[in-house]
This record gives structure tokens, C-alpha cells and sequence, in this order.
């Protein structure tokens, strides 16, 4: 064979490659930037907006993202058009309304503009913010993704959605010109212009991303090589100097459907350095609150002790989980398991679970997430053996009841990392708790639901200080004790994670509750 001209056959293949690509890449962004002028021919009769939008959609290929309030799917309209441009069609829809439209990757944004009359939200002796408000969901089958991350771009402003994928982020006049990235493992990025989210509640659905590997590549990479390569790269991953951040905390203990204590505040955060320091992690409560549910028929409660502090023992790569440990390795079976992407960047999957032979231990099992590059992790899912948690009774349940059998039934934990600007940064942390309660004279007894979390809204990395010691907030004390009563004009310019339906229906219940006894009293 010659090997010089087999090579130059190769060499003029892949430039054809390279131009097709080229030439058809061009193509796409010149369609893309001229969806709305593309000439369309549509006629229905008396439809609601949103069967208009959805046919223009199987005509166009593009998806509509708009808030309900100010498009109002449900009214209806009829539209008959020959070849008239998109815009000109969505005008027509819209004739009462001065909407703008813009396209980013297959997705087109209805909108308001901002302008002087776009309500802010304003606190005295504070900076007025804009509210962006929506839901998450899987572009798939329409379900909300939980605990979606929903930031500014390049910046450390940011939130996460709730457990039915809404979001709430308030942010000031300057961001109007940046980002929002909204991001979840194993689906593309979206991205929207902050100033076409202002005072919107859009439906914000993520496509999922499949990505092949061949079986071949999963069996030869070895996860104890990964887990290495992410403690040697922990010093530049994760940063040797301390940050400031805002956070989100709050916590929650159920009886089966019945909501006891509610309690939430709004932290700053000394974060230390990830590499050898002499300074501990520190937290100021900012702001707070809390409200009880219990009536004298609730004989027993459960109180959530070192929750915040919880939340910041659970930075695994700080305070090296135990499956993460040199000591550990041993106890533990590591396998890689898949490949997925992360927004524009993908990540090894690596599972764990203790040993089969130590039954006198009950360990975690989970997953972690390793960036494929840099070997940062981005997130770790992970729960108590369930085979073996009642062997932790007392590691969970330092007080028990008199008179009462409580056993805990599961433990399961969440953490996750946000990439900013090359350095990873403690983004959300989660746990759910599962307790079982029998009185000793009864058959049957009740479950308990405890939740704790935090959720990182800001970061900066040049106006950093440690706080003063009567500044700090009580780690190790029961956190729903040391806060303020409830207030309804809570959180201001603050931002939060929203209580989910089941929390406002029982806070609705409570506070109707409140308001009868008050105006029972006054009479």
C-alpha cells in the first residue's frame, strides 16, 4: 500500500468532513437567526393560544418558553395566514400585548422588555431587585426536576429549584446584561437572557442528553484512579483561599402528612480554605424564622440537632467523606457505571457500597460524580445501608422518649458543587431522615419525616471576614430554638427556596388556624 497516498485520501476526507460541517453549522445558525422572519402558512379556527403555539412548533421546530400570566394560553384566537412571517404571526396573537421575541438554540422566548416601570422589589437599606420566578421540568414527560441549579452565568449569584422544580431568584439592576443558566445532571443547559426573565414565570424545560459509551470504555477505566486524581486535584479544584457566601436554610419535621415545625433563615458563611488551614468554617444568621404545629394530642416530636452544622460537615470534600478516605478504601466496592453529561461539561459515574462481609457496620452506598477533565467532583448522592442502619440508632437519636420505640428507617444525602470560573463551590446540600415511633403500650405507632438543607445563593471572593464570636450562630444547639417567631413579610430583596405545595397548604392551615384563634379572643 502507498502509504503516502492513502494518507493524502485521508487528509482530503476529513477537510471534506470539516467543510460540510462548517457549511452545514453556518447553515443552522443563519436558520436559527431567521426563524422569525421564515415565512409560515396557518389556519385554525377559535384555539386556545397555547394549540397555536404548539403547531407553529411541529411547523417550526422551535419551542415557545413565556410566562401564563402575560401570554395567557388558555384564550382563545383564530389565525389565518398565507406565508407571512412568524413575528408577524405571533403579532397577530399577541395584538393587545407589545411582546418581544428572541431565539436561543431551538427555544423562542416570549417577553416584556424592562423599562422604567418594571416593578422592583425594594427593602429599606437595601439594593431594589427584580424577581425571576418559574418551574423546571424534564422536556421528556413534563415532571419537575428537583433541586435544579438556577444561577447567573460566570457569577455567584444563583439558587436551586424546590422539590416540584420552582425557582425564585432576585437579582439587582446590574445583572439585567448577564446569563441564567439553568443546569441538572444528565440534560443540556439552558439559557436566558436575564432581562428576558424579569417578573416572568416561564416553564423551563431541560432535554435530556444520552450520551453513548461504549461498554469497553466503562470497564477499563478504574475507579479507584479516579478517586485519587480527585484528592490530588482538590487544591486547584477547589480553591486555598476562603470565600464569603450567602445561603438558604431550612429545615422541616413531619408527622406522616402533618407539617410540626417549619423553620428558615438566610445565612452568611465564612468558608474556608480547602487546603490545610487553622480556620474553621463559620456562619451569622442574617435572618430567620420558624412556626410550630403542636397540639396537646402531639405527644411526641422530634427536635433536629446541629442541622446547619450538618449542612456544612456534609461539604465531602472539605471534611473527606468516609468512602472518599484513604482508611476507608478498604470497606468499600467501587464500580464506574456511566458517563453524563453536566451542561457543557461530562462526568465519570462512579458507585460505592460497603463490602459484603461487614455486617457489623452499616455504611453509606451512593454515587459520586467526577468531572471527566478535571476530576472535580460535581455532586455525590448517597444513603445509609438500609440493611444495616439500626446499627445507628444511637448515632441519629440521642434523647429518645420515655415510653416510646424509635427506630430510624432511612437516611439519605445530597451534595452538590457549583463550577465557577475554573474553581468549584459548595452549591446544595440536602438530607431526609425517616423515623419510626411506636408507643410501648400500642401496636401501632406513627412515621417522622425530618429534612434539612442549603442552598447557596451568593459568593464573593474579595470582601472576606471572619465573624466576631458573639456574631456566630449556635452550631451544635436545636436550631427551630434559637431563631425568632414566624413573620409572612419575611424574606424582602432575600433570596430563598420556596416551600413546596404541601408546606403552604399546611402553613395556610396553621395561619387560618392563627387567624380564628385571634379573632376568637377578641371578641
Amino acid at each position: 500500500m502507498d502509504v503516502l497516498a492513502y494518507a493524502g485520501k485521508n487528509i482530503v476526507t476529513r477537510s471534506l468532513v470539516i467543510m460540510i460541517l462548517f457549511i452545514t453549522g453556518s447553515s443552522f445558525l443563519h436558520a436559527q437567526e431567521n426563524i422569525l422572519d421564515s415565512r409560515l402558512s396557518l389556519r385554525i379556527n377559535e384555539a386556545s393560544i397555547s394549540t397555536v403555539l404548539k403547531s407553529l412548533s411541529r411547523k417550526t421546530g422551535y419551542y415557545f418558553t413565556y410566562d401564563t400570566d402575560l401570554v395567557e394560553p388558555e384564550n382563545l384566537t383564530s389565525v389565518k395566514t398565507e406565508k407571512l412571517p412568524l413575528k408577524s404571526i405571533l403579532d397577530t396573537i399577541f395584538q393587545d400585548k407589545v411582546l418581544n421575541y428572541s431565539v436561543i438554540d431551538n427555544h423562542i422566548i416570549i417577553y416584556r422588555s424592562v423599562n422604567d416601570s418594571t416593578p422592583l422589589l425594594r427593602e429599606e437599606g437595601r439594593e431594589p431587585v427584580y424577581i425571576l420566578t418559574g418551574k423546571v421540568t424534564d422536556a421528556e414527560n413534563g415532571q419537575p426536576l428537583p433541586y435544579a441549579s438556577v444561577s447567573v452565568e460566570y457569577r455567584g449569584k444563583g439558587t436551586i429549584s424546590n422539590y416540584e422544580g420552582e425557582y425564585t431568584l432576585k437579582l439587582a439592576k446590574d445583572y439585567l446584561d448577564d446569563t441564567l443558566v439553568v443546569s441538572y445532571l444528565g440534560f443540556y443547559n439552558r439559557k436566558i437572557p436575564v432581562s428576558q426573565a424579569v417578573n416572568s414565570h416561564f416553564n423551563i424545560s431541560l432535554t435530556r442528553m444520552y450520551v453513548p459509551i461504549p461498554e469497553v470504555l466503562i470497564r477499563n477505566r478504574e475507579p479507584m484512579e479516579l478517586i485519587w486524581k480527585v484528592k490530588e486535584n482538590i487544591p486547584g479544584n477547589y480553591g486555598s483561599t476562603p470565600v464569603q457566601m450567602t445561603a438558604f436554610y431550612r429545615e422541616s419535621v413531619a408527622k406522616r402528612n402533618k407539617l410540626l415545625t417549619y423553620s428558615e433563615a438566610v445565612l452568611n458563611m465564612y468558608k474556608s480554605s480547602y487546603t490545610a488551614t487553622l480556620f474553621n468554617d463559620q456562619i451569622k444568621i442574617y435572618k430567620s424564622r420558624k412556626i410550630n404545629n403542636l397540639e396537646p394530642s402531639d405527644t411526641l416530636t422530634f427536635k433536629l440537632r446541629s442541622g446547619m452544622d450538618g449542612c456544612l460537615f456534609l461539604d465531602g470534600v472539605k471534611n473527606t467523606f468516609d468512602f472518599l478516605s484513604a482508611e476507608s478504601f478498604s470497606d468499600y466496592d467501587y464500580r464506574m457505571t456511566d458517563i453524563i453529561n453536566i451542561g457543557e461539561e461530562a462526568a465519570f459515574v462512579i458507585e460505592f457500597e460497603q463490602k459484603e462481609h461487614l455486617d457489623d457496620i452499616a455504611l453509606p452506598k451512593g454515587s459520586i460524580y467526577i468531572n471527566t477533565s478535571n476530576y472535580g467532583i460535581h455532586a455525590v448522592d448517597f444513603e445509609i445501608n438500609d440493611d444495616y442502619i439500626d446499627k445507628l440508632e444511637r448515632s441519629y437519636i440521642q434523647q429518645a422518649a420515655k415510653g416510646f420505640n424509635v427506630k430510624i428507617r432511612s437516611a439519605k444525602y445530597r451534595v452538590n458543587y457549583r463550577y465557577i470560573n475554573k474553581r468549584y463551590y459548595l452549591n446544595h446540600v440536602r438530607g431526609d431522615l425517616e423515623f419510626y415511633a411506636r408507643k410501648n403500650n400500642r401496636l401501632f405507632g406513627n412515621t417522622y419525616t425530618i429534612f434539612f438543607e442549603m442552598a447557596v445563593t451568593d459568593i464573593d471572593t474579595v470582601n472576606v471576614h471572619r465573624f466576631a464570636r458573639e456574631e456566630r450562630a449556635p452550631l451544635h444547639s436545636i436550631f427551630s430554638e434559637t431563631i425568632s417567631s414566624y413573620d409572612r413579610q419575611f424574606w424582602g430583596t432575600d433570596n430563598y427556596v420556596g416551600p413546596e405545595e404541601s408546606i403552604k397548604e399546611a402553613l395556610s392551615r396553621i395561619n387560618a388556624r392563627l387567624d380564628e384563634y385571634k379573632t376568637n379572643n377578641s371578641q
